[in-house]
């Protein structure tokens, strides 16, 4: 069975109402039925830290594919800087195998969030990964672009950061097309 690993933040990990949900997982698994999840996504986590988790969280599965969901914890953070997201993203690719991933761009963040997580600051991270992916040459799902005309009460739960069953819903339609192609490729 083709086994891909979802390797992020709370985002991936399908945070709902404060906790970690199998709602994205679910989602992508009811899309490809013949292929075995699992979900490394780890609430607050950022790019620096899941470097650190590589090895045990991903590079122990031995994927066929991983996804790559980071970003909107890096926004925030003081200590990692937009030359080191990249960097930590090239990292991540170099040591999985960068034919085997998928990037996608961190999103939007409401209001309430917008002191920590503005929207030129997302868009700026959401640029560099998908820099990070033409470098590479691999695919990238621009979710910030996809999310920055919407409101983000339809995208986003009370807490301004974490989506909404319909946002999940929306970020599978869009991956599923990348993520089938790029599991094509490896067949």
């Amino acid at each position: 069975m083709t086994k891909v690993v979802l390797f992020g933040d709370s985002l991936t990990a399908g945070v709902v109402d404060g906790h970690s949900s199998p709602i994205f997982t679910r989602l992508l698994e009811d899309k490809f039925p013949d292929v075995e999840f699992i979900n490394r996504g780890l609430p607050g986590d950022q790019t620096r830290n899941a470097c650190k988790r590589l090895r045990e969280d991903v590079l122990n599965e031995v994927p066929d594919s991983v996804v790559i969901f980071f970003g909107t914890n890096d926004v925030s953070s003081k200590e990692v800087f937009l030359a080191n997201y990249h960097n930590n993203l090239a990292y991540m690719l170099t040591c999985i195998s960068p034919n085997k991933c998928l990037l996608i761009t961190p999103g939007i963040a409401g209001p309430t969030r917008a002191n920590l997580r503005p929207l030129s600051k997302m868009e700026q991270y959401a640029k560099e990964t998908l820099t990070v992916a033409k470098e590479f040459e691999i695919p990238a799902l621009d979710w910030f672009d996809i999310c920055k005309n919407k409101d983000p009460k339809e995208l986003l739960q009370a807490d301004d950061l974490h989506y909404s069953e319909m946002a999940y819903r929306q970020l599978v339609e869009h991956l599923t097309p990348l993520l089938q192609k790029k599991l094509d490729s490896l067949n």
